[in-house]
């Protein structure tokens, strides 16, 4: 039986189409975050674009708000395509603030900054932008592969199934797959991001400079 009530054959597409995907993402994440930073700035910037239009400009009707969405979708790609790993570090920093509002509570409407829930999200955010900025190289490798492995274990899940294997929960087995595909992904990228490190530290320094050997002595 096919997991969550799919299709049989449905479940093998879309658990073919997770698992390719979480490899991908898996071991060579950092090659392809440029694509993804610019999809979410896209996204981002639109959702703000379209709530300033909507709720902040005065009078602003479905025109104004698609409009203004539109400029913000495009400023947001090009921001984060441009600016990868400050986007990422966004990112992470807003992600970080949403999970303080939803831990402490969503402010009620009319709140302002002074609200001890705005207060410390707004710090959440830019320590975690801080921290995150400084070791986004790094970064970006684990992250990238921890979402792989989560895409690996989801697909290997629905193609197994929910049944038991040879009397060990599916589930089990799935979590081991994205655990090891983590683990490799996140070890092989970050083992590639210091092989580039020391590269680039080598590439810059300067040439080391050959002397000429000293003239021969006057004959006698």
């Amino acid at each position: 039986m096919a997991a969550f009530g799919l299709d049989p054959t449905l479940a093998l597409v879309i658990a073919g189409i997770l698992v390719l995907i979480g490899l991908l993402l898996a071991f060579w994440g950092r090659g392809i975050l440029r694509f993804l930073m610019a999809i979410i700035g896209m996204l981002i910037g639109g959702i703000i674009g379209y709530v300033v239009g909507a709720t902040v400009i005065t009078g602003g009707g479905a025109l104004l708000a698609i409009g203004l969405g539109l400029v913000g979708a495009f400023l947001g790609l090009i921001l984060f395509w441009k600016l990868v790993k400050i986007g990422f570090a966004l990112v992470l920093g807003l992600l970080a603030a949403v999970l303080v509002l939803l831990a402490f509570g969503v402010p009620q409407q009319g709140a302002g900054v002074g609200d001890t829930r705005v207060i410390a999200a707004i710090l959440v955010f830019l320590v975690v932008f801080a921290v995150s900025y400084y070791f986004i190289e790094e970064l970006i490798g684990i992250i990238t592969a921890l979402i792989g492995g989560i895409l690996v274990g989801v697909g290997a899940f629905l193609f197994i199934g929910p049944d038991p294997v040879s009397g060990v929960a599916s589930w089990i087995i799935a979590a081991a797959a994205g655990a090891v595909i983590f683990f490799v992904g996140a070890a092989s990228q970050t083992m590639r991001v210091r092989r580039q490190k020391r590269i680039a530290s080598a590439m810059s320094q300067p040439p080391a400079v050959a002397y000429p050997p000293p003239p021969p002595p006057p004959p006698r």
